[in-house]
């Protein structure tokens, strides 16, 4: 097999692999959360905003979790039932720290 077909081909270990197929194992709950927190994060997380520039404060993320976890669950679509209340808030939390983080070592 050559070099060219072994990349193109996507097989498991290759530097080359597909890593769309990755994302789209992400579960249900990830492609509800995280618009949100991409939403939010793009409102506040901005440089005039001083709870969260350069860096936010504790109390600014715990807020901004918090309003991302309330607005999820009114939403009547949403699966609260098969999501524990202090592990989706804990989920949330992880998501919106990640991407303040991205989101820093971006500049």
């Amino acid at each position: 097999m050559s070099e060219d077909n072994a990349t193109v081909s996507g097989y498991p270990g290759s530097p080359h692999m597909n890593y769309e197929h990755l994302e789209a194992m992400y579960p249900d709950v990830y492609w509800r959360i995280n618009p949100m927190i991409m939403r939010y994060t793009e409102m506040y997380d901005v440089p005039s905003n001083p709870s969260f520039y350069p860096y936010p404060s504790r109390a600014a993320v715990d807020q901004m979790a918090d309003t991302i976890y309330q607005q999820a669950i009114a939403d009547p679509n949403f699966p609260v039932e098969r999501q524990g209340g202090s592990f989706l808030r804990s989920l949330i939390l992880i998501l919106l720290i990640r991407q303040l983080l991205r989101r820093r070592y971006a500049y």
